[in-house]
């Protein structure tokens, strides 16, 4: 007696063209077991799903990576060019104004009126790329809204109301006093 094919070839239930189709599947099925393939077509599917949501989830932080990047560096290419377009140059001079950048005392050459005007608020001094600018008062806001970590010296404008009980009120303080 043969196998089950060949039976069924001589009874004429089946052809044999679809008995060599049934061969290759049934060795087909036989290596998928071997290599631990699953036959299941979901798994695949739900594997091809997640890495496609990886993928997606990567590029989009690296978008917002380099988004931030650019930002940053045009918050910088704004401040440059504030810093550079609105720069005092006459403010050269023979006396020193001292001021603090990172815990350590700075000094500026400055002449008497850029002096007064600094520590009066009206000019203010600002750091890029570790050069000094010494600005008005308008062009430093904006520098601020950028971002504070520029402005290096900037008094506010005394605009306060008098006190009436004071009994000092009648004496200015002087701001050019040299220890």
């Amino acid at each position: 007696m043969g196998s089950l094919q060949d039976q069924l070839l001589q009874a004429g239930l089946t052809t044999s063209h679809k008995a060599k189709v049934a061969k290759t599947e049934k060795r087909k099925q036989q290596k998928k077991k071997k290599k631990g393939a699953t036959s299941n077509p979901n798994d695949l599917q739900k594997h091809i799903e997640q890495t496609k949501l990886e993928q997606q989830k990567k590029a989009e932080e690296l978008n917002l990576a380099k988004q931030e990047d650019l930002k940053q560096r045009e918050q910088v290419a704004r401040v440059k060019q504030i810093l550079e377009h609105h720069n005092q140059d006459t403010i050269r001079g023979e006396r020193t104004f001292n001021f603090t950048y990172e815990n350590k005392v700075k000094e500026l050459d400055v002449n008497e009126a850029t002096q007064k005007a600094l520590s009066g608020g009206r000019l203010a001094i600002c750091v890029l790329e570790g050069v000094f600018y010494v600005l008005e008062d308008e062009p430093a806001r904006k520098v601020a809204e950028v971002d504070e970590k520029y402005i290096v010296f900037h008094v506010e404008a005394d605009n306060k109301e008098k006190d009436d009980d004071d009994p000092y009120a009648d004496f200015e303080v002087p701001d050019d006093l040299v220890w």
